[in-house]
């Protein structure tokens, strides 16, 4: 996956390869869709909806969906759907929580005898029209937030209202946060407070929900209230949140809603304080490098910690770099190594890449992975101190011109291999560039006759002419 190639990753508030991290629509409120379109690996910038129409609050993984993948993206742009793509997700704040909830009082139905007055009326006259005052509403706050008119309505005012009415509708709801965190509706009121509640409700807020972490953190809607926290509470709040997560940090490392909470630790806490995680994924690397999930993670662990802080899991995953460069998921681990890693581990892909480069060439899922190899080769961060590698790979796919058989002849023509023709064409220098340049020529009419052949020929001709 290209951009799962950066997969990344995988995700959502936050990202999946191969499937990945990142595609298409979450399920049941979505995950950093995969499967095409997060909040799995990965789905959709700004609000989602969850299953049967519920609102999804923004920037949070949860559910399915696909990659934030790498990091950001993942497959093959243009390739006519040959490769997977990775999808972040992005929203904005304020208002969008809201923008799922309906704005008007259409389709409401009669009055419900067993709602409060105040809660029938807010739904008869619509959230943006209705006359109730925060005020007359105060004392029904909790049945107004699991309501789907009443929470946004308590949305809307919360934004307006003043710290006195916000601390009155707080201690009207906090003996039951928890409750509402993994309400359809009530979660957006509980993240609502984690964005513009004082210090002192936030972590009254954490504490509330401490013993339910766990489960709320694998749960459609508890998810994305604890990524909200983690991000807006301060640092003795994190930890309090994290030591909960330690208790079974691998299950929701491989749950589609968990690993989401999992990689907002990782982007939002200190180093120092995901030790747990990274512990997690040192019991099974290779299990997490090829998980739907596992592989987001350790994604945005090579994103966020040191080499150092890292060595233990980089040491074993470089050991099965053939196998995790072929794997739907464990290739955006790869291609993540290649960008983030250490130079020793780089010169070790490239190597394994070289050893490989006809089969790895043809696979859709380890030429993502070549492709990487060529580019961090030759403009990535170390690129100066891989010149030898980079060098010689270039030479073993252009081989010897006169061999009908060689790498470059046999990638020329094939659905993933022309990709990366045209990507060596992009980054040939020197002496490479020349013998490159000249194959491709000899090659032309052969070229002229396939659909492949005609992107190569077109990426030639704009090389030469820049």
């Amino acid at each position: 996956m290209g951009g799962m190639g950066g997969m990344g990753g995988m995700g959502g508030m936050g990202g999946m390869p191969g499937m990945m991290p990142g595609m298409g629509m979450n399920m049941l409120g979505g995950m950093p869709s995969m499967m095409g379109g997060m909040g799995m690996p990965g789905m959709m910038p700004g609000m989602n909806m969850g299953a049967a129409g519920l609102p999804m609050a923004p920037n949070m993984g949860g559910g399915c969906g696909g990659f934030v993948g790498s990091p950001k993206g993942m497959g093959k742009g243009g390739k006519g759907g040959d490769k997977k793509k990775q999808v972040t997700r992005r929203g904005k704040k304020g208002g969008q929580d809201r923008a799922n909830s309906p704005t008007d009082a259409a389709d409401v139905g009669d009055d419900d005898p067993n709602r409060s007055e105040v809660l029938n009326m807010v739904r008869r006259e619509g959230t943006t029209k209705t006359k109730v005052t925060l005020s007359a509403a105060m004392p029904y706050a909790l049945e107004f937030s699991k309501d789907q008119f009443g929470s946004r309505f308590l949305q809307s005012k919360l934004d307006e209202c003043s710290p006195e009415e916000r601390e009155q509708v707080f201690s009207s709801i906090k003996s039951q946060i928890s409750a509402l965190a993994g309400d359809v509706y009530g979660n957006f009121v509980v993240q609502k407070y984690f964005d513009i509640g004082t210090v002192d409700q936030r972590k009254e807020m954490v504490n509330e929900l401490c013993p339910f972490i766990v489960k709320l953190a694998s749960e459609t809607h508890g998810c994305r209230v604890i990524q909200k926290a983690i991000q807006h509470v301060p640092r003795e709040s994190q930890l309090q949140i994290a030591a909960k997560l330690k208790e079974d940090v691998a299950a929701c490392i491989e749950s589609m809603h968990g690993n989401h909470v999992i990689q907002k630790c990782i982007e939002q806490m200190p180093p120092d304080s995901v030790t747990f995680i990274i512990a997690a994924i040192e019991a099974d690397p290779q299990k997490m490098a090829c998980h739907m999930y596992g592989c987001r993670v350790v994604q945005r662990l090579l994103e966020h910690c040191g080499p150092e802080q890292l060595q233990g899991m980089l040491n074993r995953i470089s050991i099965n770099i053939e196998r995790l460069a072929m794997d739907m998921y464990g290739n955006y681990v790869v291609q993540h190594m290649l960008e983030h890693g250490r130079v020793e581990d780089k010169r070790e892909i490239i190597k394994v890449v070289e050893r490989n480069i006809v089969e790895f060439s043809k696979n859709k899922c380890s030429s993502n992975v070549v492709e990487k190899a060529v580019e961090i080769a030759t403009v990535g961060e170390h690129a100066a101190l891989l010149e030898a590698e980079r060098s010689s790979l270039m030479f073993t796919v252009i081989g010897d011109p006169n061999n009908p058989n060689s790498p470059l002849k046999q990638m020329m023509d094939d659905r993933f291999g022309n990709f990366i023709v045209q990507r060596m064409i992009e980054h040939a220098r020197g002496p490479e560039r020349e013998r490159l340049h000249q194959t491709l020529q000899q090659s032309a009419t052969l070229l002229q006759r396939s659909a492949h052949g005609k992107h190569i020929l077109n990426a030639l001709k704009k090389e030469q002419a820049s």
